[in-house]
């Protein structure tokens, strides 16, 4: 009972912590969908229910994410009267510090999977990926909305950061059964850099004094790589690929504790990309990058001079323009992700299961957590029914749908699809579904699948003890004959 206890406080204390850090955008309904060759993108360790798998080139799994740990549209509108207005206080009050907000895309150009036998299962894929994260302070929303009149004898870094990476993933995998219990998986890839955004630093002081004179100063470095210079056209695909390449590595565990409960963990995407290809720097030079604001002749702006204030924000844009330089070489990591799960079948073909997932990048850590349900119908229809916590917001309800048609298997899942008919069935418009969002993932694709392992579901005990022959009933017992032929009855 002690035990038990511990668990449910170390799984209460997880949930807690996912809740008020989550910032993750890492895919919640996959982990559980064993039916997809595709579930090895989240953990290596974990076995595809088909024996044999083979990605259809370009549409076997494609799709994206979207995710911000700030704000909704919705937080922009309010409605005074039954008539919208725009709302810019009330969205700049609901903002984080640091604002977040994550794109990423994936498309599966070859993807094969295939049971050697019943302990190694190896795989190979290749795709194209790309994320990118932009930061946006508070204080720089603050500014545009509320004014500076808070920042008098004071100061705030109002500075935006930019982060973006895209590239080709050769991946090459295997797992292997260790014994009954335990499962290990790794996977290799190499990484062919396409294009490459990353800030090195960036700040932008915002100073006021008692006159409400306001100075900023300026310093930042970002550095590009794969991207044209300014003005330039020239963009060769070749020259990126054979000069920006990386490694990246994935682990997995999954371990049968008990009987029907089955634990799993991994670790994704560790690995570099060196840049070496079109690689230019922008810089603020934070002794030029200054500007004094003292405030606008209001005599020139009655007059309607638009001379004079062309020539102020003129003023403004030399001090802050960026000087660009061709620049040497550079690496950029991967952003990691994290799992820890946990998943447990209540009745044959029906399972609960609870995912914690972060992830790693740069300076910072997010994390997030997804609680999920999952139903085979049979070997031609898997079901998921998932709850994710993420981004600050609670109303992400998923689902994952696998129609396998052997040997044609389509499928589509989504940690915040469900939401989209379920908005529309209350009444609203999509619009609505997307105003409401924070988190927005989406995976679908079709896949050629042979062999159904019917091994993965738990098969029941016996009822009775005919089977056991030391609890055989005395009835059952042949009766000793002493060399005489039994008696026919």
């Amino acid at each position: 009972m002690k035990r038990w206890s511990r668990i449910w406080a170390g799984t209460i204390t997880m949930w807690l912590l996912a809740v008020t850090t989550s910032l993750a955008q890492t895919e919640g309904t996959l982990y559980f969908m064993n039916s997809l060759p595709q579930v090895v993108e989240a953990n290596p360790a974990l076995v595809p229910r088909y024996k044999t798998a083979i990605g259809l080139p370009g549409i076997s799994s494609f799709g994206g994410v979207y995710s911000n740990n700030g704000f909704t549209a919705d937080q922009f509108i309010t409605k005074v009267n039954g008539v919208s207005a725009i709302d810019l206080t009330g969205w700049t009050q609901s903002l984080a510090e640091k604002n977040y907000v994550n794109v990423a895309g994936f498309a599966d150009l070859f993807r094969v999977g295939l049971r050697v036998n019943p302990k190694w299962y190896v795989m190979a894929s290749s795709t194209v990926k790309q994320y990118s994260s932009a930061m946006i302070p508070k204080g720089l929303a603050s500014a545009f909305v509320d004014g500076t009149s808070t920042l008098v004898n004071s100061y705030s870094n109002t500075s935006p950061q930019v982060e973006m990476l895209s590239y080709l993933q050769t991946a090459l995998g295997a797992s292997y059964q260790v014994n009954g219990r335990l499962t290990v998986g790794g996977r290799i890839k190499f990484l062919n850099g396409l294009a490459n955004v990353t800030t090195e630093r960036s700040s932008m002081i915002v100073e006021v004094d008692n006159n409400y004179r306001m100075t900023l100063t300026g310093d930042a470095l970002v550095k590009t790589a794969g991207i044209p210079a300014s003005g330039s056209t020239d963009y060769q695909l070749g020259e990126n690929l054979g000069n920006n390449h990386g490694w990246g590595l994935d682990l997995g565990v999954s371990y049968n504790a008990v009987e029907r409960l089955q634990l799993s963990a991994a670790i994704n995407d560790v690995g570099f990309i060196s840049w070496g290809n079109n690689i230019r720097s922008y810089s603020l030079d934070p002794s030029k990058a200054q500007y004094v604001f003292s405030g606008f002749d209001v005599n020139q702006l009655l007059d309607d001079n638009s001379g004079y204030l062309r020539q102020q924000l003129d003023s403004l844009e030399a001090k802050f323009k960026m000087t660009e330089t061709p620049s040497g070489s550079y690496t950029t990591s991967l952003p990691s992700r994290y799992y820890l799960a946990a998943r447990y079948e209540l009745v044959p073909k029906l399972w609960v299961g609870t995912l914690f997932f972060g992830e790693g990048f740069r300076d910072r850590f997010a994390a997030g957590m997804t609680a999920s349900l999952n139903k085979d119908f049979g070997n031609w229809l898997s079901a998921s029914f998932t709850y994710t916590v993420s981004n600050r917001s609670y109303n992400n309800i998923g689902a994952g749908l696998s129609f396998n048609l052997s040997p044609v298997q389509f499928y589509i899942l989504g940690d915040n699809l469900l939401m989209a008919p379920a908005t529309l069935v209350a009444g609203d418009s999509f619009n609505d579904y997307l105003n409401n969002s924070q988190l927005l993932t989406v995976r679908a694709g079709l896949n050629l699948v042979f062999g159904w392992d019917r091994t993965a579901t738990s098969k029941s005990k016996p009822s009775n003890d005919a089977a056991n022959p030391k609890k055989q009933s005395k009835k059952t017992k042949t009766k000793t004959t002493f060399g005489r032929s039994p008696q026919k009855k």
